[in-house]
């Protein structure tokens, strides 16, 4: 067995190593045939003070080549010496200039570029901003790499109205995105990513520095020509690329540490002793501590935590001539996690390429290559929170401390124990060419994938702490799992202006993509617990055990997309998109989703050019149909599975009789989660485009998937099927404002904010089902979505003071086995008893407001950066002070403060070792403000020395502070619909410091 498995991983191994190597020899090659310049024009460009600018877009027109100035406004490009430059820079006016010959030329730009002009990237093309008839938000890259994120997508946090974005603080994790709601309520609502066209689920694998902009597509208008994939938002990441001119290098790196933001003030040895010895009493058992012995009191938070080391270190080259332009860089991230042993780091290599042979054609590849390794720990902040603080980890005699009267795992322990590493091989990139045989056509054709091969080794040895931990014989885990992902995608579009009023672009085009994932895992016991030493042959050949599943998901699409503009004032468009999925039964494969929009540029208008309130002023409307796919393939499958199930015969006593047993029952009529919407919006800028903002409406209504119950008689194992069965719907307003003013030559500042206000609810639910959830994990749950209600809404029974004599627990409804001390529940309904009909409704973890700010200012060579963010409206269940179990620790607040005969005015129960009741006081606020980062650099006068043409330093304080009623470590909390808002056993929120540089030659 273990043979097969190292055959399997060799030649998986061979295969990754040509990738790299061909990875490694195309970019030398490339960047060599890139270093011959025929004609070199150089020149400066400097503001309407004399100022230089830096990073000064400049283009030849017609070509996609072209470069940025220097820190000094400096700039060097190889052109035709009938070529034109065209300059471009945000909030100036783009400058159009002929060569003519000149080999210097001096640059004058000039404040007030329409913003409306700004290109941006939407599906399968791009546009100018006054053409988009969608909701579409952007970020460029720069404003992620001045502030460092630990993961891409961390860049959106505060950012862009109407996204939420949720980060864990377990290194390596993918933040979790919630755009305009969540419409999903058992399925994954994330949204799906295109890095240069490719389709991913996530961008861990992406170097942040390596970004030239992300554009968020928010309503079914700019969705809907990615269809049945969109319906949770589309994200696009596209990546830089390399520009003509002398080759450009740029060093970023940066150091720091990261800390646990919040903690939790648990009981000391002594309190927690004395809790649960009346908690004892008063349950008729015998006190189990002895007071006058107590003399540990160990924190198991900070036993498990530590300063966590965060690294990162990037270099990238690029430049060009005018057939070929190249970018490369190169990238290190190490990230020591704040629990002790938690490790990740990841290596990245970029290569983007482009060749231009002749003015007709042009091809090349865009090529990610990463490598991420991780030693994983077990998530033991519920140990640590439950865990007696008056054991202490390890004895005199050094055996790990247990205590005898709970069964909660020493959580020191168990992180000693626990080796788990996962290496994750990742390609993703794509080959493309475009070739246009006349002015105004391109096809364009490509060959995107995503490649994955994963390594995975877990070890447990033998061990005991105590009957309730400990493991008899070590045990070897060995996982590979493979998955490739490609789509071959071919589009022609056509451009063509007309009497120059009448502009036209048409795109049509198909693709068919392929998914195929396999995954081989063994394990064997009796390895002996040595690490060079962790292959399958060592262990008990006889027992070991093989899991080998794979999975193979197929689409076929057809896409169009027509827009049309007229005299730059009124833009129409429309898309359209057939997919098929085999995700799904034949009779439900196929799907049709579609947009139509339109957008009048107010202000290009005649009766507009005397007014003098509006620079800028666009007004927009759309409508769609997408949908979201992201539906296991084997929940729309009926499966079966072998079985033994044991009978007396002839004598035999339980004689095993072979058969099968349902597994699942599927929906015949399984489809898409489909989601219409519609959108409309205004866009503006006023004073002088100093003031730019935006306000948008949405209204989207989902169609959801759940699980049913369906009766035991029909066999399905867990008495389910999954099928849609609720409508969602989320409406809301966004809000977003920014202001711009530059002072004088030497200070400038900005500052912006975005708000959403946002609805969510159950608009319908099928038939009389129960969508309950959020388990606990003892006995109880505490959500459930209804109609009338958001997702999830937080259902508990509603306290009303606590017993202060029997009498009152007499003469009122009471659960079974109240005490004085206790909680008295509402009797909601009335009927005499304490029940599950009596809960009621507390909110929802679904904020109703959510919120960014951002705020800066450039003085001299100082710059400074901050950004915030936070919501409000929203609840959390404070799970685990609702979990404990018998002689657990508890709060220190609850220790102290608890109900006592002398302690009657306190809102804090008795000490009680019974399972807490699901009641509202474990509802907390949810709301939070948050100062997401803080950042001031310094450029520092290089005046080209040693080749240096900038040179910037910087601080930076991410997630320092925050604002919160919630008592637990987080309010921020990540999970499905149906079951979020529960604090349970999240690794928490940290706050990171780090300092570096960012250079460039």
């Amino acid at each position: 067995m273990n043979s097969t498995v190292m055959a399997v991983h060799k030649k998986w191994t061979a295969g990754w190593l040509f990738v790299a190597l061909f990875l490694t020899l195309s970019f030398p090659a490339t960047m060599f045939a890139a270093t011959y310049a025929d004609i070199v024009i150089k020149g400066k460009v400097v503001d309407e003070t004399g100022e230089p600018m830096q990073a000064v877009s400049v283009a030849i027109k017609g070509t996609p080549r072209g470069t940025t100035t220097q820190q000094d406004g400096s700039f060097t490009i190889t052109a035709n010496e009938n070529a034109t430059l065209v300059f471009s820079f945000i909030g100036y006016a783009n400058q159009e200039v002929p060569v003519g010959g000149q080999a210097t030329l001096s640059i004058t730009m000039k404040k007030n570029a329409s913003q409306l002009d700004q290109v941006v990237v939407v599906g399968y093309g791009t546009q100018r901003r006054s053409q988009v008839v969608g909701s579409v938000s952007s970020v460029k890259g720069v404003e992620i790499t001045k502030q460092p994120v630990l993961t891409a997508a961390q860049g959106l946090q505060a950012k862009t109205p109407g996204v939420q974005v949720t980060a864990s603080g377990s290194p390596g994790a993918q933040p979790q995105l919630r755009i305009r709601g969540v419409s999903s309520v058992t399925g994954d609502a994330n949204p799906i990513y295109v890095v240069d066209n490719v389709i991913t689920t996530d961008i861990t694998n992406i170097n942040s520095s390596d970004i030239e902009s992300i554009e968020v597509l928010k309503d079914a208008s700019s969705q809907a020509i990615y269809g049945s994939r969109a319906g949770n938002g589309v994200v696009l990441v596209t990546t830089k690329k390399g520009k003509s001119g002398k080759m450009k290098i740029s060093l970023d790196a940066y150091s720091g540490f990261r800390t646990p933001t919040s903690k939790v003030k648990m009981a000391d040895g002594k309190a927690y002793a004395q809790y649960s010895n009346e908690a004892n009493i008063r349950a008729n058992a015998s006190p189990i501590f002895n007071l006058d012995t107590i003399n540990t009191n160990t924190d198991w938070f900070d036993q498990i935590t530590r300063n966590g080391i965060i690294q990162n270190y990037n270099i990238n080259l690029s430049g060009g001539t005018e057939k070929t332009t190249y970018f490369f860089s190169a990238g290190y991230f190490k990230d020591n996690g704040i629990v002790k042993g938690n490790d990740y780091q990841r290596g990245v290599v970029r290569i983007n390429n482009e060749y231009r042979p002749a003015s007709w054609i042009k091809f090349g590849h865009n090529l990610n290559l990463s490598l991420a390794k991780s030693n994983n720990k077990n998530n033991e902040f519920g140990n640590a929170y439950r865990m007696a603080p008056s054991t202490p980890v390890k004895y005199a005699d050094g055996s790990w401390g247990f205590e005898k009267n709970l069964s909660v795992a020493n959580p020191v322990a168990d992180l000693n124990y626990t080796n788990d590493f996962l290496n994750t091989l990742r390609l993703q990139g794509n080959v493309f060419a475009d070739v246009s045989p006349i002015k105004g056509l391109n096809w364009h054709s490509s060959f995107n994938f995503d490649q994955r091969q994963n390594y995975a080794t877990n070890y447990t040895p033998s061990y005991k702490i105590w009957s309730g931990q400990k493991n008899d014989t070590s045990i070897l885990k060995k996982g590979n799992g493979k998955n490739f992902y490609y789509v071959i995608d071919n589009n022609l579009t056509y451009n063509h202006t007309f009497e120059n009023k009448h502009e036209v672009s048409v795109t049509v085009g198909y693709s068919a993509e392929r998914s195929k994932g396999d995954t081989l895992n063994a394990s064997v016991k009796g390895v002996p617990n040595k690490r060079n030493l962790w292959y399958l042959n060592q262990g008990d050949l006889a027992n070991v055990e093989i899991y080998n599943y794979g999975l193979l998901i197929q689409r076929a699409s057809a896409y169009g997309r027509l827009t049309y503009t007229y005299d730059r004032k009124y833009n129409l468009s429309g898309s359209i998109r057939r997919d098929g999925s085999s995700n799904f039964p034949s009779s439900e494969k196929w799907g049709t989703f579609y947009s139509a929009g339109a957008s009048w540029i107010v202000t290009e208008e005649g009766f507009m050019q005397d007014q003098h309130v509006f620079d800028e002023l666009k007004l927009r409307v759309g409508y769609g149909r997408v949908g979201n796919d992201n539906v296991s393939g084997l929940a729309t499958l009926n499966s079966v599975s072998n079985t033994e199930y044991y009978y007396n015969f002839g004598g035999t006593p339980y004689a095993p009789l072979p058969g099968l047993t349902i597994d699942q029952i599927r929906d015949a009529r399984a489809t898409w989660e489909p989601t219409t919407g519609v959108d409309a919006g205004i866009e503006f800028t006023l004073l002088n485009r100093q003031l730019s903002g935006s306000v948008s409406y949405y209204n989207k209504l989902t169609s959801a998937y759940v699980n049913v119950t369906v009766p035991s008689t029909l066999g399905d194992a867990d008495n389910t099927v999954y099928s849609r069965a609720a409508d969602i719907r989320n409406k809301g307003v966004e809000i977003n404002l920014n202001w711009n003013k530059k002072v004088n030559k030497d200070f400038s500042y900005f500052i912006g904010g975005n708000i959403t206000f946002n609805k969510n609810n159950v608009e319908k639910v099928k038939g009389n089902l129960q969508l309950k959830g959020g388990s606990l994990g003892n006995g109880n749950i505490v959500t459930y979505t209804v109609v009338g209600k958001e997702i999830g809404s937080f259902w508990v029974y509603e306290t009303d003071g606590i017993y202060q004599t029997q009498a009152e627990i007499d003469n009122s409804a009471h659960i079974t086995g109240a005490a004085v001390g206790d909680f008295r529940y509402k009797d909601t309904n009335g009927d005499g008893s304490i029940n599950d009909k009596d809960r009621v409704f507390k909110g929802s973890y679904q904020p109703k407001v959510f919120y960014g700010i951002n705020a800066g200012f450039s003085y001299k060579k100082f710059d400074f950066s901050m950004d915030m963010y936070g919501n409000a409206g929203n609840k959390v269940f404070n799970g685990k002070k609702a979990v404990r179990l018998g002689n657990d620790n508890v709060e220190a607040k609850v220790a102290t403060n608890r109900w006592t005969s002398t302690n009657t005015g306190t809102a804090i129960p008795r000490a009680s070792n019974a399972i807490p009741t699901p009641s509202d006081y474990f509802v907390e606020s949810g709301s939070f403000f948050r100062i997401n980062n803080i950042t001031l650099g310094y450029t520092v006068p290089v005046n080209s020395w040693a080749g240096i043409n900038n040179l910037r330093i910087f601080a930076t304080a991410q997630n320092p502070v925050i604002f919160k009623k919630y008592s637990g470590y987080t309010p921020e909390l990540p999970g499905t619909a149906i079951a979020s808002g529960i604090e349970l056993n999240i690794y928490p929120v940290t706050t990171t410091y780090t300092a570096g540089f960012n250079l460039t030659f």
